[in-house]
């Protein structure tokens, strides 16, 4: 009966993971204020041979097109789980940058560079991230882009197209990878 009852408890205890990456265990769900985000696609950020991070992408309904995650206009997460070793936060937010740049044109950087100086001062105590620290950028639907580090909120920067340019780093016409593109469109 003992052994019943253990096996119960191991059963109901154990949380649902979707998928899992370079030993990152991604959830099949998260929660961004209230709207239940299910993952739509994961996948490895590297360079050359060094892995960097996992990213994962969530929303409220799997879609398998950019132009179709771009579009929906509900809650959405980009979840990135370190798996490198110990990272400068000045070279995380270079890439943040170009990638940025990659995807938009002179008047698109230029409505968003007071927002991207909001952004870059988020990460201003953070000199480090290390082999997994969690960095989240949360769409909170008419509010804003939440910026999260290891589950505590850096800040948030306001207006949907700042939102947008983060994603286009990972999903835009011009990603920093296409093949995790792909993975993250659920491909």
């Amino acid at each position: 009966m003992k052994r019943l009852i253990a096996l119960f408890l191991l059963c109901f205890s154990v949380q649902a993971f979707a998928l899992e990456v370079e030993n990152v265990k991604l959830g099949d769900k998260v929660q961004v204020e209230k709207a239940a985000l299910q993952l739509n696609g994961a996948g490895l950020r590297s360079i050359f041979f060094i892995k960097l991070y996992v990213a994962a992408l969530y929303s409220e309904n799997k879609k398998t097109t950019a132009e179709a995650i771009l579009a929906d206009r509900g809650a959405k997460r980009i979840e990135l789980h370190v798996v490198a070793g110990e990272t400068g936060s000045e070279r995380l937010l270079h890439g943040y940058r170009k990638g940025i740049e990659k995807n938009h044109n002179e008047v698109q950087l230029a409505k968003l560079k007071e927002r991207m100086t909001e952004f870059e001062k988020l990460f201003g105590d953070i000199k480090t991230v290390a082999k997994g620290d969690v960095i989240a950028f949360d769409w909170l639907p008419g509010v804003a882009t939440r910026v999260s580090l290891d589950g505590k909120e850096l800040g948030r920067i306001e207006g949907e197209d700042f939102y947008l340019a983060l994603l286009s780093i990972w999903i835009g016409e011009n990603p920093v990878m296409d093949s995790l593109k792909k993975e993250l469109l659920g491909g």
